[in-house]
C-alpha cells in the first residue's frame, strides 16, 4: 500500500487545504454569483487598457484572466507584480488591485501608483490596508467573503475578475460554462486525482511519489503557461519543495542548451509537462521533441495531458493535478500544506 492511502497521512492537514483543493471548481460558481452586481469603477468603460497588480495567489488568478482575455480582448490586458505600474497607466486606464489579506506592500505602492496617475480603480481583497486606503479615498472595492490561505482562494480572485472582463467585453463566459468547469473539476478530483481514490489508480499520487525528493521543472505552452507556474509554486507553498517552471516554444531557444549536461542533472530533477489538444500543432511538436531530448540524458519525464475542450477547463484542470501532487509531497515531506513559515519570516524581516 502507499504511504498516501494511510489515514494518519491526511492527518497532517490541520488547516484543510485539501477540502479547499476539492472545493476550487463549486467555488468558482460561488465568487461568480456572489459578483453578480459588481459594476465598472466610473470611468473605466472606455479604458483602452487594463492592468491587474497582485502578488501570488491574486496574481495567479490575474494570470488565467489574461489567459482567457487572449481569445477575445481587443484592449491590453496584462498582469503586474511588483511595486509599480507600466508609464502606459494613466487616466484611460483601468487598474485592479487585488490583494487577499489586503496588506501586501507591492499591491499598496500599485494602488498608490494608480491613485497617482488618475487611473480608474477597483480593489478585491478581503480587508486589510487596501480595504481601508480605498475606502477613505472613495475608490471601488469588491470584499472577498472566503476564508483560506490565500493560494487556496483563486477563484475568488478571477470570479470577479471575470465579471469585469465580461462588463468590458474583454471575454465571453457564462454562469453555464462555469458550472461545466465545476462539474469537469469535481469529477476529475473525485474519479482520479482526490485523496479518496487509491495510488493505484491515482495519478496525482503517482506523481508525488515520483517526484519526492527530486526538484521538478514543470514547462506548459500558450495558455497553459501560467498553470505550470502555479504548479511550481503549489509545490513549494504547499510541499515545501523547491522546484522549477518555464513556457515552450521558449525553453526549446536556451533552457534545452542545459541537456549538455543533463545526465548531472537526472540525479535530482525531473521533467513534467503540461500538455493539450488545443494547443498549436507546432507546439505540441515541440513538447514531443523536447521530452525525448530530456529523456536521452535519463532525466526522468512525466507527460500530462490536461483534459477539457475550452481554455477555462483546462485551466482549472491542470491546476486540480498541481494542487494535489503539492498536498501529496508535504505528507510525503511529513508536514502540513498549509503554513508559510518562510514567507512570515521574510515580512518581519522586512518590516523591520
Amino acid at each position: 500500500m502507499s504511504r498516501l492511502d494511510e489515514a494518519d497521512i491526511t492527518d497532517l492537514d490541520k488547516e484543510q487545504m485539501l477540502a479547499r483543493t476539492g472545493e476550487l471548481g463549486t467555488e468558482l460558481v460561488r465568487a461568480w454569483d456572489a459578483a453578480e452586481d459588481l459594476a465598472l469603477p466610473a470611468g473605466a468603460e472606455g479604458a483602452a487598457n487594463v492592468v491587474v497588480a497582485g502578488m501570488g495567489g491574486s496574481a495567479t488568478a490575474a494570470d488565467y484572466f489574461v489567459a482567457l482575455c487572449g481569445e477575445s480582448a481587443e484592449i491590453p490586458v496584462s498582469v503586474v507584480r511588483g511595486y509599480t505600474l507600466p508609464n502606459y497607466v494613466a487616466e484611460h486606464s483601468l487598474v485592479v488591485v487585488s490583494s487577499f489579506s489586503g496588506n501586501t506592500e507591492e499591491s499598496l505602492s500599485c494602488y498608490d501608483d494608480a491613485w497617482k496617475r488618475g487611473a480608474s480603480i477597483i480593489v478585491l481583497t478581503t480587508g486589510g490596508q487596501l480595504a481601508e486606503r480605498a475606502a477613505s479615498d472613495g475608490a471601488a472595492i469588491w470584499l472577498i467573503h472566503y476564508r483560506s490561505q490565500p493560494r487556496a482562494a483563486i477563484a475568488h480572485g478571477l470570479g470577479p475578475l471575470l465579471r469585469l472582463g465580461v462588463s468590458l467585453g474583454l471575454c465571453s463566459v457564462d454562469r453555464g460554462e462555469l458550472e461545466a468547469v465545476a462539474r469537469l473539476h469535481g469529477n476529475f478530483v473525485s474519479q482520479l486525482v482526490g485523496p479518496a481514490v487509491p495510488a493505484v489508480q491515482n495519478g496525482a499520487k503517482q506523481l508525488a511519489e515520483a517526484l519526492h525528493g527530486r526538484i521538478p521543472l514543470v514547462i506548459g505552452a500558450e495558455h497553459l503557461a501560467p498553470v505550470a507556474s502555479r504548479f511550481k509554486n503549489q509545490v513549494a507553498e504547499n510541499g515545501k519543495a523547491l522546484g522549477a517552471a518555464d513556457i515552450l516554444p521558449e525553453a526549446d531557444h536556451n533552457l534545452v542548451v542545459g541537456l549538455a549536461t543533463g545526465e548531472q542533472a537526472a540525479k535530482c530533477l525531473s521533467l513534467v509537462t503540461l500538455e493539450s489538444a488545443i494547443y498549436h500543432e507546432r507546439t505540441q511538436r515541440r513538447f514531443d521533441v523536447t521530452t525525448q531530448l530530456f529523456e536521452e540524458t535519463g532525466i526522468p519525464v512525466h507527460r500530462l495531458q490536461v483534459v477539457g475542450s475550452r481554455v477555462l477547463e483546462q485551466l482549472f484542470i491542470g491546476t486540480a493535478w498541481g494542487d494535489y501532487v503539492s498536498c501529496y509531497l508535504a505528507f510525503l515531506n511529513g508536514q502540513d500544506p498549509s503554513p508559510v513559515p518562510q514567507i512570515d519570516r521574510l515580512k518581519a524581516a522586512l518590516s523591520g
